[in-house]
């Protein structure tokens, strides 16, 4: 059975947080031409190859992954069907921060 592969789009790019350096492309992630294009304008490096997760480096950080680690703060991470849902803990409580999976 095919693994399903990950789409990036423009608008996937745009959503990056703005600290964010590198674009990881591969096998089962593809990026559409619009992508690579902002990626570009942005400066950002497009890194081509495979992490499968058995290696020292572990597995592609996502793009939440990326956002959470250039915002400082406490987050609850919910993981149902395999799908994440991350809440930032602010002031006035938990805050939806954004999901993915």
């Amino acid at each position: 059975m095919a693994s399903k592969k990950q789409l990036i789009t423009e608008a996937d790019v745009r959503r990056m947080a703005p600290g964010v350096r590198e674009l990881i492309l591969g096998d089962q992630r593809i990026a559409t031409p619009a992508a690579l294009d902002l990626a570009f304008a942005r400066g950002m490096k497009v890194v081509y190859g495979e992490v499968d997760g058995s290696g020292p480096s572990g597995p592609i950080p996502s793009d939440l992954w990326q956002r959470m680690k250039s915002q400082d703060g406490t987050y609850v991470v919910q993981i149902e069907s395999g799908r994440a849902t991350v809440s930032r803990l602010g002031a006035g409580g938990p805050e939806l921060f954004g999901s993915e999976g």
